[in-house]
């Protein structure tokens, strides 16, 4: 719960007989007294008054009956699911209190209660019970249905309830929204008589719902997993297919490289295909889904199941013609222009390797979902690529994108950049205050590199701001929303932070609901001549200079290197080569020095050429006795490298990099 030193996260409580007689005024001739209510409750109560609210009622109508609520329940079975820690909690937090929690649908109609029994028992009076209706056409001013109409926390006073049976009733409660894109999904309820409930009430409710929401982010995930694993051979074998695949709700999950072309060959847009509400579709047998979609043929359309759910929907597009990679010098040259065209933001990060391949899937997947990602790698490795990837590719791709590194400044200096101050918060506060990147980014995502940086004694307020959707400026004690996604990067472990006391256990958590390694350079080496060339040609163009072709040893050269400082490191080498080369390519010659020392050795001590240099390579000033000893180590312990690295007292990361220098392996090792 917020801690009184930030302020109310809601308006100061008014007196009961000056909201009343602003009530009965506002029955009488439709105006209020000046200051006597609030804004939202003055338009809560005028919505009522226009739909033909009675204000005597004394009570919510029911209107489903057990079978119907059995069936209710059964339709917003993830909803449930993802509410059912927090209404255990509150079955035994809330004992005792006077107060208990209510879970609704997107409707107000009551799904279940938690809570004091003897509150529950005095709600029957209300009919403040599963299957009653809550929004305010049905039951006014209250706290279910005002915070549906307002699609934001509220808290609800006694007499600001506009029927007459509620008056005794104090409530707050917020909409929980679908991760994915945002719509309301139903509302948690924090209800008790007056004298029982609390301004503190608001916080527990808030801080449930975005528990709810980070659960239903992880029920998403699970089963976009399921389905993609369900699809995984049909899209890897549709080497003439356009692949889209649609979830359970007809929301794009992905599409493959030849979708676009396969639809652009019918005349269909990505957009109309998405509009199609592939949730609806009935695939039984006898269902001519041509009849309403001219350009799509019935066997073109497979329901994904997964014992007997549905998962999602499978649309195979034949093309009529096939699009020809590339090659260049033996190396695959990935047509990344077409990435645009098929509306794939991440198949312009330049990459075919298995692992990167996989990696771009993953981000893909969690793109679409608006959930904080950590992103874990080395150094240069391409972060910030995909960081700015997920926001092009997520629901929040129209908001800003608002970098920041939160490494290599003073505790102070950062929490004025994150949160912001106004004028005068402290001496040298820029006149007029300064707005922090958490608003910055407001509608937007907020990418935050270096997180393990961040201060201890700091991390409590990241972790008020991510949970609460509410930023305080430094000297301020009045809240400011913020909707904003976020997205973190480490090359820290930052369960070791954790263990160690360095960072806080419980932000952790909160920032890996999803977690996306970033590979180094070294694990796929196989991508690296997609790279020489992407920045040869962007080198070229940036300072108007003929585009030069790399010889093959270069290339062998640049795949064989270990590249401690990855993507960075590789984009700074060929941009000096580009630049400083004076003939027509780029030869090894142009390799900088720290790759001069180095050349491709076969173990026979022979030159080898092409692709075969990659598996011998080695450096000039190669110490023979330590090649020697690694391969006798290995041999005397039959290729058990965890057994070896013990052996030779080094780390067995340490034992690969070396084995792939001296061109090692578990079987040719005993040879050497």
């Amino acid at each position: 719960m917020k801690g009184t030193s930030q302020g109310n996260i809601v308006p100061p409580m008014r007196d009961d007989g000056t909201v009343m007689a602003a009530w009965e005024s506002f029955l009488t001739n439709g105006g209020v007294p000046i200051n006597a209510i609030s804004r939202m409750i003055e338009d809560s109560w005028r919505r009522c008054l226009t739909q033909g609210v009675n204000p005597t009622r004394r009570y919510a109508p029911i209107v489903v009956d057990d079978n119907g609520l059995y069936g209710l329940r059964k339709r917003h079975a993830e909803l449930l699911e993802a509410a059912m820690p927090v209404m255990e909690e509150a079955r035994e937090f809330l004992s005792e209190t006077g107060t208990f929690m209510a879970l609704t649908d997107p409707k107000g109609v009551v799904l279940c209660l938690e809570g004091d029994a003897a509150a529950k028992d005095r709600g029957h009076d209300i009919k403040l019970i599963p299957g009653a209706q809550w929004i305010e056409t049905a039951s006014g001013t209250n706290g279910i249905g005002t915070a549906l109409a307002a699609g934001r926390p509220v808290q609800i006073s006694a007499a600001e309830h506009f029927c007459e049976g509620n008056k005794h009733w104090s409530c707050s409660a917020t909409v929980i929204r679908d991760p994915l894109d945002g719509h309301i999904m139903g509302v948690l309820d924090l209800s008790g008589l007056s004298g029982y409930h609390n301004q503190h009430c608001m916080a527990l409710v808030v801080a449930g719902a975005g528990r709810i929401e980070a659960k239903l982010g992880k029920i998403e995930m699970e089963k976009r997993s399921r389905l993609l694993d369900k699809t995984y051979h049909q899209n890897r074998q549709a080497s003439d297919t356009g692949i889209i695949i649609f979830d359970r709700r007809g929301r794009l999950v992905r599409a493959n490289e030849h979708a676009a072309e396969a639809l652009r060959e019918r005349g269909v847009s990505f957009e109309e295909c998405e509009k199609i509400k592939w949730k609806d579709v009935d695939l039984g047998e006898g269902n001519d889904i041509g009849t309403l979609h001219q350009w799509l043929e019935q066997d073109w359309v497979e329901p994904v199941l997964d014992a007997d759910e549905r998962l999602g929907t499978l649309i195979s597009i034949p093309l009529s013609s096939r699009r020809i990679l590339h090659r260049v010098e033996g190396f695959n040259i990935a047509a990344v222009k077409d990435a645009e065209a098929c509306g794939d933001i991440f198949s312009r990060i330049i990459g075919v390797s298995p692992i990167m391949t996989k990696v771009k899937n993953r981000a893909r997947q969690l793109s679409r979902i608006n959930v904080p990602v950590l992103l874990q790698g080395p150094t240069g490795a391409g972060k910030e690529v995909f960081s700015k990837a997920l926001h092009e590719g997520g629901p929040m791709a129209k908001g800003p994108f608002i970098p920041f590194n939160c490494g290599g400044i003073t505790r102070d200096l950062l929490a004025s950049e994150l949160f912001g101050y106004i004028d005068g918060a402290f001496t040298g506060a820029k006149r007029g205050g300064m707005i922090g990147k958490f608003e910055a980014a407001n509608g937007g995502t907020l990418f935050l590199d270096e997180i393990g940086e961040m201060p201890l004694d700091l991390q409590p307020h990241f972790l008020r701001v991510l949970e609460e959707g509410e930023v305080y400026r430094l000297g301020e004690n009045k809240p400011r929303k913020v909707n904003v996604r976020l997205v973190a990067a480490t090359n820290r472990d930052l369960r070791t932070e954790v263990a160690e006391g360095r960072f806080r256990m419980d932000l952790f958590y909160r920032l890996s609901v999803t977690v996306l390694g970033i590979p180094g350079l070294c694990e796929r080496s196989e991508d690296i001549p997609l790279l020489v060339d992407y920045f040869i040609d962007r080198a070229a163009k940036a300072y108007n200079i003929e585009r030069k072709q790399p010889d093959t040893e270069v290339l062998d050269a640049l795949v064989s290197y270990d590249w401690p400082g990855n993507v960075r490191e590789l984009k700074n080498v060929v941009e000096g080569m580009v630049l400083l080369s004076e003939g027509t390519r780029l030869t090894v010659d142009d390799l900088p020095p720290e790759l001069q020392n180095f050349r491709p050795v076969s173990s026979a001590g022979s030159v080898p050429s092409g692709g075969e240099a990659k598996k011998f390579f080695a450096p000039v000033t190669l110490d023979e006795s330590e090649k020697i000893t690694i391969a006798s180590a290995i041999a005397n312990e039959n290729g058990n490298l965890t057994r070896v690295a013990n052996r030779l007292g080094i780390a067995k990361s340490t034992l690969y990099q070396k084995m792939k220098r001296y061109g090692l392996d578990r079987s040719s090792a005993a040879r050497e």
